[in-house]
């Protein structure tokens, strides 16, 4: 579990590496401030799995999270200086589906119990990610259609 933990601290730093760098990169304002929350939010988790080493997994409630599954149907978009909001949700919506899977596969692959158990908390996290994204993908973006 030491060494999940350890791995996802790092998958976490790289996602807020991600989007520090797209920062530097995206020029419209409202996908700017969106690449800047998911980047702290990013932060966040690091900030959080941290503190599983000392807290426990116990401490965690696993709450059904409903996957709207947008993503599924859009195509993914490269980092690019002229993304757009759209742009933005569809990359990070896929970043997010990606993490997810990789967790669901990995709670799927282990026998032991803390570890199984520390993936489905990793799952549904980046489930929740993906699923607040999706949804302000659907308010902003399908309200426009």
């Amino acid at each position: 579990v030491a060494e999940i933990l350890k791995q996802a601290v790092a998958k976490e730093k790289e996602a807020h590496k991600v989007y520090s760098d797209a920062l530097k990169i995206v020029k419209d304002p409202g996908a700017k401030k969106l690449i800047g929350d998911l980047a702290k939010e990013e932060l966040g988790h690091v900030k959080r799995l941290q503190r599983y080493k000392t807290e426990g997994l116990q401490s965690r409630e696993m709450k059904k999270i409903q996957d709207l599954r947008i993503s599924d149907y859009l195509v993914e978009k490269e980092l690019t200086s002229n993304m757009d909001i759209q742009d933005v949700l569809i990359f990070a919506m896929k970043r997010e589906q990606k993490a997810h899977e990789f967790y669901l596969n990995m709670a799927k692959a282990v026998d032991e119990a803390d570890a199984k158990r520390l993936f489905d908390i990793l799952a549904q996290e980046e489930l929740s990610h993906k699923n607040r994204l999706e949804i302000f993908y659907d308010d902003v973006i399908y309200k426009e259609d």
